[in-house]
């Protein structure tokens, strides 16, 4: 095949060359390894069939990148090579060079002077060479520099003042891996106001939760009784009747005094607002006593009140008892007459300890005075 052999051994033996041929000889294919030359071409000696297209031999991805990190690791490889190499060839120079600086040292002021001078002309002389070395390896460099400054953060270079002596009134800069995020907050009203608030509320739960274990002790007690024949006095009072604690005679109508103190405010407008009830002072912790016979509807915090409770009676009205210390009562507890509820506290919107007392009647609010005198109750 004369054409194959003129691919194979060079020009064509026609006469025909590059410069006379108007259609030169193709180059031939890549060898399977898929190497090529730095321009793209392929090697002179590989064979070429006319006519047939050529197959290149592209390799896969994975195949590209490890041929690039390799041809990567050799340029750095060669890199170091060529570094070691020049620090080898210099090394020699340098000492000899620093032998003879040493021989030729100032011995006088104006040595001294002149020395400096030809130092300062050196450095201006080698100055462009070592610009441009520096800037042919500066990746190099900045690796190098870059390992030298992670090297020095995890070493114990004493780079950074970890380990300096604290003392009074010495200011010491201490590095942080984050920054900060405790931050101190000014000192206001609110934040007293809220602390007490968060306490107010805590306390509240701890009130509700007693009463609730103070009601089943009263269950317990009724029950036992109930079981064991025994009179429950205050179920059926009587003045021979042994009363139990917290507990108050009622009156003849089945009605009690709701707390012993000082009758302080009435029932209607006070300082531009309307006053719903009465109020009684006492001091604090005096007993609240059950004004009628009822059933609990209301027992906890309430707006304005603090603490409340609130008694359906039997005859459909509704007895409100607020600004408690604390009670003792529950929610869905049938309570008698006279039977202690409460104790008077300065809880809510309150000037001091005293009971605030209400009568509910079909929805309105009623003065209680008159309400407690129709059942002979009188205030003192």
């Amino acid at each position: 095949m004369p054409e194959e052999a003129a691919v194979q051994g060079g020009p064509a033996t026609t006469g025909n060359t590059p410069d006379t041929d108007p259609h030169p000889p193709l180059a031939a294919p890549a060898p399977p390894s898929g190497r090529t030359s730095r321009r793209g071409g392929f090697g002179a000696a590989d064979s070429y069939t006319p006519g047939i297209r050529s197959r290149l031999g592209v390799e896969d991805k994975p195949s590209r990148l490890g041929a690039t990190l390799k041809r990567a690791a050799l340029l750095v490889a060669g890199l170091l090579g060529q570094v070691a190499d020049q620090l080898r060839t210099h090394a020699p120079i340098v000492r000899d060079r620093a032998v003879e600086l040493w021989a030729r040292r100032p011995r006088s002021r104006d040595e001294a002077a002149e020395l400096a001078q030809r130092g300062r002309a050196e450095a201006r002389r080698q100055w462009p060479v070592v610009r441009a070395w520096s800037i042919r390896h500066r990746v190099l460099i900045g690796g190098v520099a870059a390992v030298l400054v992670f090297a020095s953060a995890d070493g114990a270079l004493g780079l950074i003042p970890t380990d300096a002596t604290v003392g009074p009134g010495v200011a010491v800069r201490i590095p942080v891996q984050y920054p900060l995020q405790i931050q101190a907050t000014q000192e206001s009203s609110k934040r007293y106001l809220d602390a007490i608030n968060n306490g107010e509320h805590l306390r509240e739960q701890a009130v509700v939760s007693a009463a609730a274990a103070a009601t089943l002790e009263r269950a317990k007690a009724e029950a036992a009784a109930a079981v064991a024949g025994q009179p429950q006095p205050w179920l059926t009072p009587s003045p021979d009747a042994a009363l139990p604690p917290g507990f108050v005679l009622p009156g003849v109508g089945g009605f009690a005094l709701p707390a012993k103190g000082l009758f302080t405010s009435g029932f209607g407008a006070r300082w531009g607002t309307f006053h719903a009830g009465i109020d009684i002072a006492a001091p604090l912790g005096s007993p609240i006593y059950a004004v009628a016979a009822g059933t609990v509807i209301d027992a906890g915090p309430a707006q304005g009140f603090g603490l409340w409770v609130r008694i359906r009676h039997d005859d459909g009205a509704i007895s409100v008892y607020g600004h408690m210390y604390d009670f003792s009562v529950s929610v869905g507890e049938r309570v008698p007459a006279g039977l202690q509820i409460a104790r008077i506290g300065n809880r809510g919107d309150s000037t001091g300890p005293h009971l605030h007392f209400e009568i509910i009647i079909n929805g309105q609010h009623v003065d209680p005075q008159p309400w407690l005198a129709q059942r002979g109750i009188v205030l003192g």
